[in-house]
């Protein structure tokens, strides 16, 4: 089964299983409502297409830190990407073995570098600098982040390794370093490497993993140290488009494997970790959001309850979430339309100058891959409450965060 073959049905009335009527009136708008049963079919088709290996996926808690969610892919066998301490304090709150924990922080302070280290967290360090800050604490592990040199994603602000990237260290940068390590007491060793998010090629990955297994085989052999993990990061992508192609999760991972067999004489004691956040949580979710005004002065201009508060990376990298109009997908009369939110800014755009069905007044609009990076990244700009969250379980619908109050929002000030 290909990811895209997950859609809404009944003329966009139903999503997995549940009448989209029933969840507004039973917890009103906006709304993010996942399905728990989209969630385990991602992990089991990772799971199965790097079969026979047994891959260690841990999730990049950076796309969604529902603790529900969390503990759902808890029970999956999945571990955790962490992307600070605050990330592994919550997964170690929730039960997950620090074993089962890798965080990969960048500039962190000491503090938040010394609670890793002495809760056990294995870190991949942005660069030697990091490590210096906690080498008096003796860390026996010590992993790195490589930039391999190459990089991509959907955007320019996604891509997190080649040139002009905040991100990891070089080959050369790398081999002082973990030398420096090695000579001042590590004791066991890790690398990682992370080229961006939301990757639609799975070529892609036969020429970063193969650079990525180089450069590791080379440090491995020229310091005669052994890797406990090679940590492959993430950026499996997902379709947004309808013109996005589907991302061939068993191409990609038939590719990684071919590349991690080559080097099994250095590599045949070194688990292999891989970090989807995007492509287990994204689509397995819609923001439902409820149509509160049409402007029509030359231009249609749809406003709704949902905004940039919650849709910040609309805005921020220009991406696209696509739109539908419950009850209406059907309809083969369209209008051209604006559609955005309450926040007081004109980028508050969820889309512009798309081509939708009629509306009215009070009709439901459905945003579509709103499980990654949307209530994680979300905030409360303008005062504007963030959604409540619920989730289908066995065709029950289960409230898994309550809608903010002004009081909730509040609640750490002092007056």
């Amino acid at each position: 089964m290909l990811y895209s073959d997950f859609s809404l049905e009944k003329n966009c009335t139903e999503f997995s299983g549940i009448n989209i009527y029933n969840a507004v009136n039973d917890f009103g708008t906006p709304l993010i409502l996942y399905s728990e049963k989209r969630i385990r079919e991602n992990v089991k088709r990772i799971i199965n297409a790097f079969m026979p290996y047994n891959i260690s996926i841990h999730f990049a808690m950076k796309a969604n830190y529902n603790p529900y969610i969390l503990n759902l892919l808890k029970s999956l066998g999945c571990g955790i990407d962490a992307a600070n301490q605050n990330e592994a304090m919550l997964a170690l709150k929730l039960g997950f073995n620090n074993n089962d924990v890798v965080s990969t922080p960048n500039n962190l302070d000491r503090e938040g570098l010394a609670f890793l280290i002495n809760n056990g967290i294995k870190i991949n360090y942005d660069h030697l600098g990091q490590y210096k800050l906690v080498q008096d604490l003796n860390p026996e592990f010590v992993s790195f982040r490589i930039n391999p040199g190459i990089g991509m994603g959907e955007f320019k602000e996604i891509t997190t390794a080649g040139e002009n990237v905040k991100f990891g260290i070089s080959y050369d940068e790398a081999l002082k370093s973990y030398k420096y390590a090695r000579d001042h007491g590590a004791k066991r060793f890790g690398i990682h490497m992370m080229t961006g998010s939301n990757v639609l090629s799975a070529k892609f990955f036969k020429e970063s993993s193969r650079i990525f297994f180089n450069i590791a085989a080379n440090i491995s052999k020229k310091l005669d140290i052994s890797f406990d993990y090679l940590d492959l990061g993430g950026g499996f992508g997902v379709p947004y488009r309808d013109n996005d192609p589907d991302f061939d999760i068993k191409a990609a991972a038939g590719y990684i494997l071919e590349n991690f067999e080559n080097f099994n004489c250095i590599f045949n004691n070194s688990d292999l970790i891989i970090e989807p956040g995007r492509y287990i949580i994204a689509d397995s979710a819609i923001l439902i959001s409820r149509i509160t005004s049409i402007k029509n002065y030359g231009h249609t201009i749809i406003g709704t309850d949902a905004s940039m508060n919650t849709l910040i990376r609309i805005p921020l990298y220009g991406a696209y979430h696509k739109i539908y109009i419950a009850g209406k997908c059907s309809d083969g009369k369209l209008i051209s339309a604006d559609i955005v939110g309450q926040a007081c800014e004109n980028t508050d755009y969820i889309a512009r100058n798309i081509k939708i069905p009629s509306v009215n007044d009070g009709d439901i609009v459905i945003i579509s891959n709103a499980g990654a990076y949307i209530m994680s990244m979300a905030s409360n700009y303008n005062l504007l409450a963030r959604p409540a969250e619920a989730i289908i379980l066995d065709g029950n619908l289960r409230l898994i965060k309550k809608r903010e109050s002004v009081d909730d929002m509040l609640k750490t000030f002092y007056p």
